[in-house]
């Protein structure tokens, strides 16, 4: 019977456990300062995080918006003017009117200084229009103060939105200059408090109502 020694595995001596420990450490300071820092702090001595654009990462995250979920943030005030208060509801007004050829019309709203309105007329031809006010308060009697005018060839519509510079009526005039009857409808929604129409020698009171 022949008797065979096995091998014997020895233990690694403290100089190559020194060795690979160094070596570990050697390799993770190398990937610290080549690709960690740069990418996560914007920090990069060894200018790698540039070259392989890890910097983008730290500049990306340094400009992400804030959670959704923070409320700490301050509200940006809004410029003066933007709202306006309005001590009564608003109201509409709608009228439908027929201009024979050679007729003219005015509807004017009463409104206070500042107040707001939106309108929309439009008719089935052209109209020559002017769209103007009358302060209360007018230097002379023939005082007015005109927004928008065509006097000349006319338009069949007109739609927006309107502040009130000074406290009285401001209101449409229409003419028809056409040899045929034109139709048109008026729709107005805003902070006034009466209306007239002015279509002969004595204005004529307009019902107003407050939005439902």
């Amino acid at each position: 019977m022949e008797v065979q020694d096995l091998p014997r595995n020895e233990a690694p001596s403290k100089t190559t456990i020194a060795r690979a420990t160094g070596i570990a450490l050697a390799i993770a300071l190398l990937i610290l300062f080549t690709a960690v820092l740069p990418a996560e702090y914007g920090i990069d001595p060894l200018k790698t995080g540039a070259a392989l654009h890890l910097t983008d990462l730290a500049r990306a995250n340094e400009t992400k918006p804030a959670s959704a979920s923070r409320t700490s943030a301050a509200p940006v005030l809004a410029p003066a003017g933007v709202y306006t208060a309005q001590s009564k509801i608003y109201k509409v007004d709608t009228e439908d009117l027929t201009l024979f050829p050679g007729d003219g019309v005015e509807v004017k709203y009463h409104m206070q200084k500042g107040a707001g309105m939106v309108y929309a007329w439009k008719a089935n031809g052209k109209l020559r229009f002017e769209f103007h006010g009358e302060p209360d308060q007018k230097p002379n009697q023939d005082y007015y103060e005109s927004y928008e005018l065509d006097d000349k060839v006319g338009q069949d519509h007109s739609f927006g939105s309107f502040i009130a510079p000074t406290t009285g009526i401001h209101g449409w005039f229409w003419e028809n200059k056409t040899n045929q009857q034109v139709q048109m409808h008026l729709a107005t929604a805003g902070f006034y408090d009466g209306a007239k129409m002015y279509a002969g020698d004595a204005p004529e009171d307009l019902p107003v109502e407050d939005v439902k």
